[in-house]
């Protein structure tokens, strides 16, 4: 095997890796301290061309089932790379060749960015649709029913005009997770449903002066909706109430639901499962996390850099989810052309 390149120093603690040439792509052994580990079959490829309709991602995802493989959204470049690791070329590229409307060219290299550690941060996001479906068609035709109900397109393709021109790179790993993490994660929050978990509150005691009724009383004049802020001055008199009411927080029981139906449709097509995990730096960073927070329900979870994240190899950690849900985190743009871009550059 011929060696490539070495990063890092030899100093106590220091981060280093050395990549080479495998038996099918590029094997590299990253090294902290004493301890090293290995990635084999690296695989870089760039997003050539994608027509104006291709078919559904839920597609895509099942196709990569089994196969960790990450996606880098380049929004000042305007270009896609998928990283793949632990497949075979061949592979892949039979993946990419059953997708109708995509076009992948393979690159004889490794991405290696130069990451500031200052614009770094790193979410768990999960795709709410509006409306959860208790019932899943399980005909011939289901998985384009099932993906125009739970894949949104709009949301990336938000984010991704959004950020175009800007200097700000967009990290979605896809790592494998297995069957018992899905049950693990439909168990939790079937619990959730059946024991009908609220949110309680106290009403307690509140004196209101005459001057404060009175407004209550003239504001309502003015207006069909009835007045019944306690901020207000609305009256409950001195009753005090020793049960507490409760409210449900519809919210969450929606969450529950949509996670409880993904996990039962999953197990029931032999769906692929993957943890899904999203990173994001470059001088605009903090433009792009705030468009990917307004479009997707997220918790921001803790970040380093790392030479596996130079190299845009699938991060650990994530929400786990079925392909179907992970592919409304896969956009290609409608109409791109690699060549017809880098042509339109040389002219200007």
């Amino acid at each position: 095997m011929s060696q490539f390149g070495i990063i890092g120093g030899n100093e106590p603690g220091a981060h280093s890796s050395t990549i080479r040439t495998g038996k099918d792509g590029f094997d590299i052994t990253f090294k902290k301290g004493s301890s090293s580990h290995v990635v084999p079959g690296y695989h870089l490829f760039i997003l050539k061309r994608s027509s104006d309709a291709f078919n559904i991602p839920g597609l895509f995802t099942r196709k990569f089932k089994g196969i960790p493989f990450s996606i880098l959204y380049d929004f000042e470049e305007d270009k896609e790379y998928i990283v793949t690791v632990g497949a075979r070329r061949q592979v892949i590229e039979s993946i990419f060749g059953g997708i109708e409307g995509l076009e992948f060219e393979y690159l004889t290299e490794c991405l290696d960015e130069d990451i500031d550690a200052r614009t770094l941060w790193k979410y768990a996001a999960f795709p709410l649709p509006e409306g959860a479906v208790n019932n899943f068609d399980t005909s011939e035709n289901s998985l384009l029913m099932q993906s125009r109900m739970y894949y949104n397109p709009e949301n990336l393709a938000d984010v991704y005009h959004a950020m175009k021109n800007n200097d700000a790179k967009m990290l979605v790993s896809f790592i494998p997770a297995s069957e018992a993490e899905l049950e693990a994660e439909r168990l939790f929050y079937e619990k959730e449903i059946k024991t009908g978990k609220r949110d309680g509150y106290i009403r307690k005691e509140k004196r209101v002066s005459s001057f404060v009724l009175l407004s209550n009383v003239v504001a309502s004049m003015f207006t069909t909706k009835p007045v019944h802020d306690l901020s207000k001055g609305a009256i409950y008199g001195q009753e005090r109430f020793e049960e507490l009411p409760v409210k449900i927080d519809t919210r969450r029981e929606h969450i529950a639901r949509t996670i409880v139906n993904m996990c039962n449709n999953a197990r029931r097509t032999n769906d692929a499962i993957f943890k899904v995990t999203f990173v994001g730096y470059g001088e605009n960073s903090d433009l792009l996390e705030m468009h990917f927070r307004s479009k997707f329900p997220c918790v921001k979870e803790p970040v380093s850099l790392t030479e596996e994240l130079t190299y845009c190899i699938p991060q650990k950690g994530g929400d786990v989810m079925s392909g179907l849900f992970a592919s409304n985190f896969i956009y290609f743009p409608r109409g791109y052309g690699l060549e017809e871009k880098e042509k339109s550059l040389k002219v200007e």
